[in-house]
């Protein structure tokens, strides 16, 4: 009798012990899709914040390039008048150094010198040879000062390109070099050479303004990685599969981990308001609606390497 009790009773635990597995194992996988759906949910919310910051960025860019164009627009007659005029004023500056040439040679060949000392007096107390070459340097600078306001004013519109926001064929040598012109106070200020070594193409198939957008963030990254000085090295190069742009600095470098994470949205190495940490985030987006990939080489101390992937053409494009 206790030998069937006992065997009831080890029947009885061996059914609970089952149920405590089925049980076990049900919180276990309840758990598991608790986590999975906790994933789920953080990677959207992480997705609407990406989006909706993309949404603002281009909305900024959007009023940047209305600005940019609207101010480039402005500068861009008085420009011109001040470009268009300096050659016939040196001409007309040259007209009358002539005549006061022949004054002096007929003052000389009728020996009249003494009735004009005082002008002579007058001519050696303000320096006549020298306000002459001042003339001409002010005149130089001016021309100059036209020149550069010219190249800005054309870097600023190709930059908005707001009229050419279809995907078309594009100069992206050109987009290149605005950026460069929008970059060269930063430049300058941090004592860097930029050197370019440009492929012989003529462009390729993108969306000009969403283009620039990359350069810029790319060069402007490029740029702050060289706290002290250094070089900028920007070369492109075409094959029959598409182009490459290469964007090489000799700065700061980055960490494995630091490198790992770049294109993250929101990561940013710089301090608090100095950075979204959006621009390569969004670069990174761009490319990849062009069909293209951006591939990073870097080490600390050995500065980075940006190489940008595209396509000639953007026939397959659903962007």
């Amino acid at each position: 009798m206790q030998e069937e009790e006992i065997k009831q009773l080890k029947e009885k635990i061996e059914a609970q012990k089952r149920e405590i597995e089925a049980l076990r194992e049900e919180i276990v996988s309840s758990r598991e899709a608790s986590e999975a759906q906790r994933r789920e949910l953080e990677l959207t919310v992480e997705n609407l914040k990406l989006a909706q910051s993309q949404l603002v960025q281009s909305e900024k860019m959007a009023s940047v390039g209305v600005l940019t164009a609207g101010i480039a627009h402005e500068l861009n007659n008085p420009i011109n008048y001040m470009s268009g005029n300096v050659h016939p004023l040196k001409q007309d500056l040259e007209d009358v150094f002539t005549v006061l040439k022949k004054y002096d040679e007929t003052i000389k060949h009728h020996k009249l010198e003494e009735f004009f000392s005082d002008v002579d007096a007058f001519r050696e107390k303000v320096d006549f040879s020298y306000l002459i070459q001042e003339v001409y340097s002010l005149l130089k600078g001016i021309e100059e000062g036209a020149r550069r306001s010219g190249e800005i004013i054309k870097g600023l519109r190709s930059f908005s390109r707001l009229d050419d926001e279809a995907c078309q064929f594009y100069d992206i040598h050109e987009g290149i070099d605005s950026s460069l012109v929008l970059l060269q106070n930063k430049i300058k200020d941090r004592n860097i050479e930029v050197r370019k070594d440009y492929g012989d193409f003529e462009g390729l198939e993108c969306y000009p303004s969403k283009f620039n957008q990359v350069i810029m963030n790319i060069l402007t990254n490029s740029i702050q990685a060289m706290e002290n000085g250094g070089e900028l090295f920007i070369q492109t190069v075409s094959s029959a599969i598409g182009v490459k742009i290469i964007i090489k600095d000799n700065g700061l470098g980055m960490t494995p981990e630091v490198k790992e994470h770049i294109f993250e949205p929101f990561y940013t190495t710089k301090d608090v308001g100095k950075g979204t940490g959006l621009g390569l985030s969004i670069s990174y987006g761009i490319i990849e609606k062009h069909n293209g990939h951006i591939d990073v080489i870097s080490e600390p101390e050995k500065g980075t390497e940006f190489i940008i992937s595209l396509p000639m053409t953007q026939s397959n494009s659903t962007t």
